[in-house]
């Protein structure tokens, strides 16, 4: 590691000294050089060093004053001082004032090698200590950033960070989630998630950004730039995308944000940008999001629409069907009196809708959802799609009628089946298939009885698990991973240390340690 060196002497023949000596035992050191206290005050404040060489006696600004300013304003620096011996009471007054370390002229090149490697231990071990505090406090904000998208509040993070200044979630102005339907990431090991980084980073030079792996299926980015940069954050979704596809062979589907205007918006970006992918079951050869409005339909009008869509999702999660059949026939009601609406905007309303309605059905396979929506944009008449929109209105409410009474037993159910199962691939169409529901519909429901995702829940009681065997046995990592479901050794060790802050192994010997002095 190369640092920067300040030779200060008012007679060049002692800086060419000190230069000769640094170049004969070949010190790192990039030198600079000052003729007195003045100039020397100069060059530090245009430019950083990491250890300051300077003689005592010096014309304008002597080498006690200079150590005094420096000490100041760059409370970090090395500083050793170079004498002679009628001069050693100013080096001695020097020491007190925060001097490192002194060399007495004439220089004798043994004694100034020995000083000159003590510094430079110095100065490696407080660039390595340096380096592994950023990279903590990197850490510890990445691990802040994960639990804020996963609905941690932020006011509780601040009580667990209190050291911590959390204006640093303020910098971020734009997010792009990069998603992935065959929970690629979970398939990499360490060094390939490293490698894909990387492979990010390439892409897109000279944008400041950071990077979270938020699950096997969904990678964000958090853009730090100036939002009136003139950059395209939907071009660069394209690129990505292309890019990705070339190296990996995947097709990844991007979601984009407006600006964010404050720390409490990064939890809502997400959710929304999350929503904006649900748009890929009709569009799924288009990979960037949200899709483009359609200019004729305003944006209003459109507002209307997704908030009676809302209303739909929320009366199915509710088992309300009054309130699920009034918003329906509100919004068929709506459509059918305004004739100025695109035709391909009013498909695209219904079949999401008629997808909404279609996941309460298990007979709804996904087969025979893509056939019917293929039929309503094939519609020539709104009466066909009202009739469509009808007949499962009908199903749905009785389907729903039949379900409030069991609908908590199934959850149950569900529930019990993971913490028995914890040691394989739960998915959610497997999970689905036990109480004989559609995923989307068991998803919904799950999420309402208990207030977590069925995903977010499987991983919560896989890292209880996992802090019980580490706790209680002492099974290897290795098998322990695997006892818990996981595959991928790396990939569990990087959910582990994102969801507790401390890697199993850390965890292990703080446990041990706790144990012992109780």
């Amino acid at each position: 590691m190369m640092y920067q060196i300040l030779i200060v002497d008012d007679e060049k023949a002692e800086r060419d000294v000190i230069h000769f000596l640094l170049n004969k035992y070949n010190f790192p050191f990039q030198i600079k050089e000052a003729a007195n206290g003045k100039e020397a005050l100069d060059v530090l404040k245009k430019s950083s060093v990491d250890l300051l060489i300077t003689d005592v006696k010096m014309p304008f600004i002597d080498g006690i004053e200079l150590v005094t300013c420096v000490r100041k304003l760059f409370p970090k620096i090395e500083i050793i001082f170079f004498s002679g011996h009628d001069d050693f009471s100013y080096v001695k007054k020097a020491l007190i004032l925060g001097a490192d370390n002194y060399i007495l002229k004439p220089v004798k090149p043994s004694e100034f090698k020995e000083t000159m490697e003590k510094v430079s231990e110095n100065l490696q071990t407080y660039k390595t200590e340096q380096e592994d505090k950023k990279f903590n406090e990197e850490f510890i904000k990445k691990h802040i950033l994960y639990r804020i998208i996963n609905q941690t509040p932020i006011e509780m993070l601040e009580k667990e960070h209190a050291y911590l200044n959390f204006s640093f979630l303020n910098d971020y102005n734009r997010m792009l989630l990069i998603h992935s339907d065959q929970s690629f990431w979970n398939t990499l090991s360490e060094r390939e998630n490293l490698q894909f980084d990387e492979e990010i980073s390439k892409i897109i030079p000279n944008t400041t950004y950071d990077l979270i792996h938020l699950n096997p299926s969904q990678v964000i980015l958090l853009f730090k730039d100036n939002p009136n940069k003139l950059i395209s954050y939907r071009q660069l979704g394209e690129n990505i995308h292309q890019q990705l596809y070339k190296v990996y062979g995947i097709n990844c589907f991007f979601s984009v944000s407006e600006e964010m205007k404050t720390k409490d918006s990064i939890f809502q970006t997400y959710n929304q940008l999350d929503q904006y992918l649900d748009d890929r079951f009709f569009h799924p050869h288009t990979y960037v999001y949200p899709i483009d409005s359609i200019t004729t339909t305003t944006r209003s009008f459109m507002a209307e629409d997704e908030a009676l869509i809302i209303n739909i999702e929320n009366a199915i999660q509710q088992m309300d069907t009054n309130k699920l059949k009034e918003q329906i026939n509100q919004l068929i009601h709506k459509h059918e009196k305004h004739m100025g609406t695109s035709h391909v905007y009013i498909r695209f309303l219904f079949s999401k809708l008629f997808q909404n309605l279609a996941k309460v059905l298990p007979s709804y396979q996904s087969e025979k959802i893509n056939k019917e929506i293929e039929c309503l944009y094939t519609y020539t008449h709104f009466k066909d799609i009202k009739h469509s929109i009808t007949k499962i209105t009908q199903q749905v409410v009785q389907k729903l009628n039949e379900e409030k009474n069991s609908s908590n037993n199934n959850i149950r159910i569900v529930q019990q089946y993971i913490h028995d199962h914890i040691d394989v691939d739960l998915s959610l169409e497997l999970l689905a298939e036990k109480v004989y529901l559609s995923p989307g519909y068991l998803s919904d429901r799950f999420r309402q009885e208990t207030g977590f995702g069925i995903n977010k829940y499987i991983k919560n009681v896989r890292m209880a698990k996992t802090k019980e065997l580490l706790r209680d046995t002492n099974r290897k990592v290795n098998d322990i991973s695997k006892a818990v479901g996981y595959n991928s050794v790396s990939y569990f060790i990087k959910n582990f240390r994102e969801h507790y802050g401390v890697s199993p192994k850390k965890y292990r010997e703080m446990n041990k340690t706790e144990d012992g002095m109780e």
